[in-house]
């Protein structure tokens, strides 16, 4: 259920909880997409990150499939943040969502 709580957050402008191997992110999801070779990644603004771990503010693409789990965190967001690429080069295999 991880891809459709994230392609709803990106369609809705829910915050998201990212469960990652290196631990818990705070994200404001944007465009869900495909890359050449098939891969589901999410183009989001990073707001928080694990403790000890890469933490701080900027926009970062993650690899759904390494999403242990996905939770909204009850805020919205209302517009992109500065820098905002709804076209990134990565989105090359399309996008699902934005």
């Amino acid at each position: 259920m991880t891809f459709y709580t994230i392609k709803e957050a990106v369609r809705r402008g829910d915050r998201l909880k990212l469960h990652l191997a290196d631990g818990e992110h705070v994200v404001e999801p944007h465009v869900l997409g495909r890359d050449r070779r098939g891969r589901t990644l999410l183009r989001a603004y990073h707001l928080r990150g694990p403790q000890g771990g890469a933490s701080g503010s900027a926009w970062r693409v993650i690899d759904v499939g390494t999403v242990l789990r996905a939770v909204e965190v009850g805020e919205r967001f209302s517009s992109a943040r500065p820098g905002h690429n709804p076209d990134h080069p990565l989105m090359s295999g399309g996008v699902i969502e934005s």
